[in-house]
């Protein structure tokens, strides 16, 4: 009888790279919550600036609404098989202590490695130190296991962006990974970075262009091992587990209907009939477990050859412009308690008028509110901060919402045929139904909850504010109008009819 999900995870330990992410978050509580048999879960954990030690940087970790539930279904015991190991992806050896190294190897049988810099921004030295070396790195500790099972590395649909069509393969690279590091550990990075854009070549940023590298080096190092490369595309708020609508960051089209729900957000850099591919958390992270799965428990010698999934939606995702209407409809139901103003949007995917409507309709009444709450002596808000922030983002996502890719998720949509039937309650991640509306309704709702920190009984009173903000603009409008129409009349009609009075 084939061996399950939740039971091939029993007994086992864990190792796990970019486990305060927003994936990592989500894939420790599925893997916690339901295969509840694990031994232990090693999670690599920076040390921290301010003082804190690993386990308080757990507990603080584990205080997120995201576990309520498995505190309520496993009881908070759960969380004592979560182990922090101090170390760093920036440096070699992964910064790891040699007696946690060695635990490391003498237990763990399965690796995700998540960690990354999801900074578009990133100098190429810092990206390829990060992204590149730092998945070197974590080869190497894994090819110091012996009893390995799998090695799951989380890469993106978008690092092979230069093509339309982008299959589950892994393709020519860009350039020697080897290469790469050298120049990263060597070079000058004043040098490295006013050379970027030849290094780059057809890649839009450093991002893109190093999550690229590592899968070359899982291809060259990982002859002899059972690997998963796992690509999602961009990832959004959970559908269902372990609640629906679960985030924490702002990237993305919740942030972005947020920032037109608050009114700070008027224009978008973006081609509005292009389909970004969208995937909920919480169906990606079913999936790579279930990969994860699948190649520890294969036989033959498919089991030492990389399997590659696109875990994207394919030709299931909207457009932005239908993304923009049921946002509008949403964030008019559900609008933030603090919004600025109305709700609106305009499209462009010119970069000139791009750049001059945020300069008229968000940079001026940003400085203008600022000035006034300043000059009241009120709280200040940095909304010119936070217009700079917008900027730079939309203009880094630019190449990526003007675009249109497809993603071919043959081997994704497969692994819902391998799961076993008695995993199908906690593994299915089949998404054919999934309703937009109804997901970007929670995901609104959720956006309120776990980034705003909205209470959503306050909602009613956001919604009558919203309201009298209407009033207030149609007012302004309709004064505007009057005044035109009483300044014509005065200037023009009135003295028409002194020209046309007869003389007595």
């Amino acid at each position: 009888m084939e061996e399950s999900i939740e039971h091939f995870f029993d007994g086992r330990s864990l190792f796990i790279t970019g486990g305060t992410g927003f994936m990592g978050k989500v894939l420790i509580e599925k893997l916690l919550r339901s295969c509840s048999g694990i031994d232990k879960i090693y999670v690599l954990i920076r040390p921290s600036r301010e003082g804190k030690s690993p386990a308080d940087k757990l507990k603080d970790l584990f205080a997120l609404p995201l576990y309520d539930r498995l505190k309520r279904e496993k009881s908070e015991e759960i969380f004592k098989k979560v182990h922090p190991i101090v170390g760093d992806i920036r440096q070699l050896g992964l910064g790891i202590s040699p007696d946690d190294r060695k635990l490391i190897v003498e237990n763990v049988s399965v690796i995700f490695h998540a960690a990354a810099s999801v900074r578009f921004d990133d100098p190429i030295h810092e990206a390829i130190i990060i992204n590149t070396r730092g998945t070197r790195e974590v080869v190497a500790l894994a090819k110091e296991i012996k009893n390995i099972a799998v090695l799951v590395h989380v890469s993106t649909s978008y690092c092979n962006c230069y093509r339309k069509v982008v299959q589950e393969v892994i393709y020519p690279p860009p350039m020697d990974w080897r290469e790469a590091i050298a120049m990263a550990e060597n070079c000058d990075p004043v040098v490295t970075n006013l050379l970027s854009k030849k290094y780059l070549g057809q890649f839009p940023n450093s991002y893109v262009f190093t999550k690229n590298l590592s899968e070359h080096v899982l291809q060259d190092e990982c002859k002899n091992m059972p690997v998963v490369i796992f690509r999602p595309s961009i990832v959004i708020s959970s559908v269902k587990e372990p609640v629906p609508g679960w985030i924490d960051n702002f990237n993305g089209p919740v942030g972005f209907m947020i920032g037109i729900g608050k009114g700070v957000v008027r224009v978008t850099f973006t081609n509005k009939e292009t389909r970004p591919d969208y995937m909920p958390v919480d169906i990606s992270i079913k999936g790579m477990i279930t990969a994860a799965w699948k190649k520890a428990t294969e036989k033959g010698p498919e089991k030492h050859e990389i399997s590659v999934y696109n875990s994207s939606s394919g030709y299931k995702s909207i457009t932005m412009r239908e993304l923009v209407e049921i946002g509008m409809q949403f964030t008019t139901k559900y609008p933030p308690v603090d919004s600025l103003w109305i709700p609106a949007i305009m499209f462009t995917s010119n970069s000139m008028c791009y750049y001059f409507n945020v300069m008229i309709k968000q940079v001026l009444p940003a400085v203008v509110v600022d000035w006034m709450l300043a000059l009241l002596k009120k709280k200040p808000l940095h909304l010119l901060k936070i217009q700079r922030k917008i900027y730079r983002a939309s203009t880094e996502l630019s190449y990526f919402t003007s675009k249109q890719w497809m993603f071919i998720n043959t081997n994704f949509l497969t692994l819902l045929h391998c799961i076993p039937e008695q995993d199908k309650e906690k593994f299915d991640f089949a998404f054919d139904n999934l309703q937009p509306e109804e997901y970007l309704t929670n995901a609104v709702i959720g956006g309120h909850k776990y980034l705003l920190n909205s209470d959503i009984t306050a909602l009613p009173s956001a919604v009558n504010r919203l309201k009298r903000m209407r009033y207030l603009r149609d007012a302004v409008r309709l004064s505007f109008w009057v005044l035109v129409i009483w300044y014509v009349y005065k200037h023009y009609f009135m003295q028409i009819d002194e020209v046309t009075q007869p003389a007595i």
